[in-house]
């Protein structure tokens, strides 16, 4: 008789736990295989993940819309990319929600063909974006506005795909010029192609790579919530203050193995760009809202934080969590 009564605790005991592991399961995308969107995968080398009783499923989605789609039909619970799909989205009545921003400017830099010495030289020639409406798309617009040239009308914008399809089309000769960002940077200098700007040197805010979720999510799946934020968080500790692991990490996923090369992408990423707590940047919505005004009427007068919910951010940074992960009260 005690034999079967343990059986039954042993069986019973065991349900509850069955029922927590596949609750502990998500879908994440990410959009673009480059060192802005490491931080995912630094995350889940390291086991944090595992640390906090996740399992990530990871999968790489190209580009802004096929992630918002797989975003709001269920598929994926979360996406790491770049901030304006998710503005865009939710524009269109999407329920997106910006919860992390682990970068706040346009990191990428404007490489040309050596034969493009300044900025002027690009009138009439082609420029490679990803596609109309990315970042780079909108950095590029950015900065030949800056230099007083007309998108569209004084230089072509060419639609391409990721960083690598860029690149190669640099190397070709297909376009004059396009928009990089570590480590591809270093690969670009070291082929003597030109760096005409860093843009994050044009005091740029903006809504960089993002974590974003629906509302929808976040009030089904608080808790979960809660835990992913902390793996994040975690994650940029981690980050900051593991290099080689990180840059291991970085390497796998780039599919890079030159050491300059990763020395940047670590430095832009882990030491320059991303704060310890990736609260999104409100003035980086009141900008994406401004580009948007031209083609989206409801973008004019929106509210930036309506967009966003930085309350797991907060709630961690209230209780005093990343004071003591840091060891310091001082630093974000």
């Amino acid at each position: 008789m005690l034999q079967r009564v343990l059986v039954l605790l042993f069986l019973v005991s065991l349900a509850p736990l069955g029922r927590a592991a596949a609750q502990d399961r998500f879908n994440i995308s990410h959009s673009s295989l480059t060192g802005s969107q490491a931080v995912l995968f630094v995350t889940r080398d390291a086991g944090i993940f595992r640390r906090h009783n996740l399992e990530p499923q990871i999968i790489y989605i190209s580009a802004g819309p096929p992630n918002i789609a797989a975003l709001v039909s269920g598929s994926v619970d979360f996406v790491v990319f770049a901030g304006p799909a998710s503005i865009a989205a939710n524009l269109s009545g999407a329920d997106t929600a910006v919860v992390m921003s682990f970068v706040n400017t346009m990191e990428h830099s404007v490489f040309s063909h050596p034969s493009i010495k300044k900025p002027a030289d690009l009138r009439g020639k082609k420029v490679g974006v990803s596609r109309p409406g990315g970042s780079d798309d909108y950095g590029a617009r950015f900065a030949l506005r800056k230099w007083g040239l007309e998108p569209d009308k004084d230089v072509a914008l060419l639609p391409l795909g990721g960083p690598p399809e860029r690149f190669a089309a640099l190397q070709t000769g297909r376009v004059e010029a396009t928009l990089l960002q570590p480590p591809l940077t270093v690969r670009a200098k070291k082929a003597g192609f030109q760096e005409l700007v860093a843009l994050a040197d044009l005091g740029l805010d903006y809504l960089g790579t993002s974590l974003v979720t629906l509302r929808s999510v976040i009030d089904r799946k608080g808790e979960l919530m809660r835990r992913v934020v902390r793996a994040f968080v975690d994650g940029i500790h981690f980050y900051k203050t593991d290099k080689e692991a990180s840059l291991r990490s970085i390497a796998k996923l780039m599919k890079v193995e030159d050491k300059d090369a990763l020395e940047e992408a670590y430095n832009a990423y882990a030491v320059k760009f991303m704060a310890r707590i990736p609260y999104p940047n409100n003035k980086g919505i009141e900008v994406i809202l401004k580009d948007l005004e031209k083609t989206n009427p409801k973008a004019k007068g929106a509210d930036p934080r309506s967009f966003a919910e930085p309350r797991f951010l907060r709630e961690l940074e209230d209780s005093g969590y990343v004071a003591r992960l840091y060891g310091d009260k001082n630093k974000r």
